[in-house]
């Protein structure tokens, strides 16, 4: 097995950026930041990591650099010129939540300038990012992953391994699909027992005590409930990544409708000006249309 790395670089200090980086440097695992807002790596310094003013010189001094972005678009526009010249023998690895195909096609660009590239996208909102909780979903080879365990072990309880890139990326859209769908589900079985007049609190507790019950349930239980919609996980991304499944789903020749009828009722969503609630906030959009 090769030696586990200690040290690796990263890009992207987002929502979920954030609590990933201040887990790997509370683990003693040395990390290079950069970030294209520069102002969010100044906590970072003060907490022992090495802040860097380009892509491009953080790349020249780890071996490994993690990409923890907010799109494709994003994420190709870290890997320009100047960064491509500095890819050989280098590996990239996107632990951002892009499509299959997008995916393929920044393997394709890395491994052209001599580079190595995996993905491992996170099922998981912020609270589990802190908590060293994730799922690792991996896409890639093996002799890749092998030093990335260590890193993974602090940031995630599992890494699951479902083979060449794209595969944990399409991984990555069912799971979110099916965060979309209950989503949606959820809010529209609390909105029909309002309209029966059922008590709220009684029927969340019939539903946690059924089989319907999930983890979900239990998390967004609250949220429903106050009718208030504090973003762990905003609209917004779980609509994009709706929109990623659909996009995949056409390219197949594949019609799902519970995710495509999910992914339209998320875009008005975002359209009506939810897209910064949390995803349980679909409920608002589902009782607006009532």
């Amino acid at each position: 097995m090769s030696t586990e790395f200690k040290q690796i670089g990263w890009i992207g200090l987002g929502q979920m950026g954030v609590p990933m980086v201040n887990r790997l440097l509370a683990h003693e695992i040395g990390v290079g930041v950069y970030n294209r807002n520069a102002d969010k790596c100044a906590e970072f310094a003060e907490k022992g990591a090495k802040v860097y003013p380009s892509a491009s010189e953080l790349l020249r001094d780890y071996p490994a650099v993690i990409l923890m972005v907010s799109d494709y678009a994003a994420a190709v526009a870290i890997l320009n010129d100047e960064v491509c010249a500095q890819l050989n023998g280098k590996i990239i690895v996107n632990m951002s939540t892009v499509s299959p195909t997008e995916n393929l096609k920044i393997k394709d660009l890395v491994e052209s300038h001599g580079g190595q590239f995996a993905e491992a996208p996170v099922s998981g909102s912020v609270v589990p990012a802190t908590q060293g909780t994730l799922l690792i979903l991996f896409g890639g080879e093996e002799s890749v992953l092998n030093p990335l365990r260590g890193v993974f072990s602090v940031l995630g309880k599992q890494t699951f391994h479902f083979g060449g890139v794209g595969k944990g990326s399409g991984a990555k859209l069912v799971l979110n699909s099916l965060l979309g769908v209950f989503g949606e589900a959820y809010a529209e079985a609390m909105l029909m027992g309002e309209k029966f007049g059922i008590n709220l609190n009684e029927l969340a507790e019939a539903i946690g005590g059924s089989a319907m019950n999930s983890p979900m349930f239990q998390t967004k239980k609250p949220l429903l409930l106050d009718k208030t919609f504090p973003a762990a996980f905003m609209l917004k991304h779980a609509s994009k990544d709706l929109n990623l499944a659909c996009g995949e789903l056409a390219q197949m020749n594949l019609t799902l409708p519970a995710i495509e009828t999910t992914a339209a009722q998320y875009r008005a969503a975002v359209e009506a000006g939810l897209g910064g609630e949390d995803v349980s906030g679909i409920y608002l959009q589902v009782a607006k249309q009532k």
